[in-house]
């Protein structure tokens, strides 16, 4: 009997040691979802993020990623994320544009005089700007990624004029703006997925595209396609949002936090793109594309430029491309 008496008394103390000890927290867990492969800079930049949330916040937000569409397309995500099933996600910015049309304008071709025009853009009042204008639709901007300047690769001939480009059949965003321009080159495009872009170009269903170099890199394009045009003929901007409801439910910390991991992301992953350039041009001729480095843009400017901004002012005002031609 004194045995058991003993026993329970250190069970019971045991016990009321235990509950005395203070509580860890669970860490708040969060889905992130983007289409890009896992070699791609927006996947790595994704990672950063994670860590630099897990980092700032100390432990407690713990960001998952899935990368190349394991969760849906880029559509798919953002119904999802609106509707609050997935937390996070990020995608070119034209897949926001049937929310907010303003959006449409950072995808106009030669739009930008250079990355450095295009992050003082996205960074300053008019990134600021359409952010806000994503939270009517139940989305939170949180930073800019980018997918970055758009240049041509085809199967056939290369690039060089604008001639060159007639009767192409090239996958493009579904931007009107995109399809507007490459309609007035003389180019059939079409809008595609990018998860059913490889397979499109393998079949011939189309015989061009037109991503940055790293996504024609990481997206092996260079098996199914010739010859590489460096045009930077469009920039695509890619917006980091999660659900509006959601982060309004985070403490103001993590939310400091969250915002804080997704801008440094941000930079960790513009510097990345610059310094691997040379390094991806080098290596997709090394795979067997030909590519045309020096390239005239001025007669494509001709072509599009005029008529892609006078159709998007007709729709949307000038005011927003006035503000960003005047960005530093």
């Amino acid at each position: 009997m004194q045995r058991r008496t003993f026993c329970s008394g250190v069970a019971a103390g045991a016990a009321l040691a235990a509950a005395s000890l203070p509580v860890r927290a669970q860490a708040t867990r969060l889905r992130l979802a983007h289409a890009g492969p896992e070699t791609s800079s927006q996947h790595l930049a994704a990672l950063e993020l994670a860590r630099l949330a897990k980092e700032q916040s100390g432990g407690k937000l713990d960001v998952q990623v899935y990368p190349g569409g394991q969760l849906g397309n880029d559509a798919t995500v953002i119904g999802a994320v609106r509707g609050g099933t997935i937390d996070l996600m990020m995608a070119g910015s034209v897949n926001f544009a049937g929310l907010t049309p303003a959006i449409g304008a950072l995808d106009l071709p030669f739009l930008f005089r250079s990355p450095a025009h295009a992050y003082q853009t996205l960074d300053g009042a008019v990134g600021q700007k359409l952010m806000q204008g994503l939270e009517a639709h139940a989305l939170k901007g949180l930073g800019w990624f980018e997918v970055g300047f758009r240049c041509i690769t085809t199967k056939h001939k290369p690039v060089r004029l604008p001639d060159d480009v007639k009767g192409l059949k090239i996958r493009t965003t579904p931007n009107p703006s995109h399809i507007l321009a490459f309609k007035l080159l003389g180019a059939n495009p079409v809008p595609l997925p990018l998860g059913e872009l490889y397979q499109a170009l393998e079949t011939g269903a189309v015989d061009a595209q037109e991503h940055p170099i790293a996504i024609t890199w990481s997206a092996k394009f260079y098996e199914v396609q010739k010859h590489l045009t460096m045009s930077r003929h469009a920039y695509t901007a890619m917006p980091v949002v999660m659900n509006k409801a959601r982060f309004e439910k985070l403490e103001p910390p993590l939310q400091q936090a969250l915002a804080d991991a997704a801008r440094a992301a941000s930079r960790f992953q513009r510097e990345m793109n610059a310094r691997d350039e040379g390094r991806t041009v080098a290596d997709l001729k090394a795979k067997g594309m030909q590519v045309i480095e020096s390239f005239d843009a001025e007669p494509f400017r001709r072509v599009v430029v005029a008529e892609t901004r006078k159709a998007f002012v007709e729709k949307n005002g000038g005011d927003l491309l006035a503000q960003i031609d005047a960005t530093a």
